[in-house]
């Protein structure tokens, strides 16, 4: 059987551990949210239980904020499963994927307004200064379940059109002038001309999931295991100026998929979740496995683009606050820090 992939074992997980709960994560002590570098933490919270928040720490002071979010509005409901977060034009667009909607937040985390419209949003790609792309998992218009890009007029927060495209889209990146979608159920990469709206594909050969740009503006796509029918799973590169494969490597499992690739900050080293913690040179392939899981769970990745400090996040059982567990370059531990439910995505800012 096919190994689930991350968020269908979220959903799993968290139906299981959910339906037999008695009582909400406690409320843990605040610390003042402050300015300059830090990581932003997207708590996604129990499925159904709109109990998203958001977690921030600051390397610098080493303090940690657990509810940021609800620190800083007067309605402390950010909704139901955060999905992941765009920083643009100094605002954060916080995608809340079971809600419907994108929450737009200064830096101090106050919301400045609600973007509602879709059914199941799950990444933001912004491709011009008045032009996003949203992936969805489904509309409700659709009687076929055909999935679409929703496109966002960012200067308006208005839904100004729909591009059809078939399976699963997930994350997107941005590379001369296209952007490249990954897909949770096609055997696809979607590529689509931000100019004209125009659609093409690359066949990949297994459905995907992450993509970053490296340091040579090749993209590199996570593509899953499948055991029924002896895949591997791969790491796969795209010359987006011919939109051609020109390297697969195969990591010699048909039994676990990766999950949240990420990249340094000077493009030359791939990271990923496979259980374990694992870091990909881009020239030579050499594959290193960094960080054992042991008895956490392993379920966000961030890589801090200048000195490469490693930030891995532990869901722990689902049902109470997790961990963020900061690791240094040399990937030595160097803290352990209590954050919300579920704590996923994460970006530094």
């Amino acid at each position: 059987m096919k190994q689930p992939k991350i968020y269908t074992l979220f959903i799993t997980l968290t139906l299981l551990f959910f339906s037999c709960r008695k009582d909400t994560p406690p409320t843990l002590p605040q610390s003042t949210v402050t300015g300059g570098k830090r990581l932003i933490i997207c708590n996604e919270g129990g499925f159904g239980y709109n109990n998203a928040g958001i977690s921030v720490y600051d390397p610098v002071s080493n303090a940690t904020t657990i509810n940021a979010y609800a620190s800083a509005n007067t309605n402390p409901s950010l909704g139901d499963v955060l999905q992941s977060l765009t920083i643009y034009n100094d605002k954060y667009y916080f995608v809340v994927n079971n809600s419907g909607k994108i929450v737009v937040c200064d830096k101090n985390f106050v919301r400045l307004t609600t973007i509602s419209g879709f059914l199941s949003p799950r990444y933001m790609q912004v491709v011009s200064a008045n032009k996003a792309y949203i992936s969805n998992y489904l509309l409700p218009t659709n009687p076929n379940q055909t999935n679409y890009i929703q496109v966002l007029d960012v200067a308006t927060n208005v839904i100004t059109k729909t591009i059809r495209l078939d399976g699963w889209p997930e994350q997107m990146v941005l590379s001369y002038g296209k952007v490249y979608i990954t897909n949770q159920n096609k055997k696809y990469v979607y590529v689509i001309d931000s100019s004209t709206d125009q659609m093409d594909s690359i066949y990949v050969g297994s459905p995907s999931l992450g993509i970053v740009k490296d340091a040579n503006e090749k993209l590199w796509i996570s593509c899953d295991a499948d055991a029924s029918i002896n895949t591997s799973a791969r790491l796969v590169e795209i010359d987006p100026l011919t939109n051609k494969l020109q390297d697969s490597v195969s990591l010699n499992t048909t039994q676990n998929s990766i999950s949240r690739l990420s990249i340094n900050g000077n493009g030359t080293s791939l990271y990923y979740l496979m259980n374990d913690a694992y870091k990909m040179d881009i020239a030579t392939h050499a594959i290193t496995n960094i960080i054992q899981q042991g008895t956490h769970t392993f379920y966000g990745l961030c890589i801090d683009p200048n000195d490469e400090t490693i930030y891995i996040s532990d869901a722990g059982n689902y049902n109470s606050n997790g961990k963020l567990l900061r690791y240094r370059s040399n990937f030595s531990a160097t803290g352990t820090y209590t954050v919300g439910l579920i704590p996923g995505y994460m970006l530094m800012d």
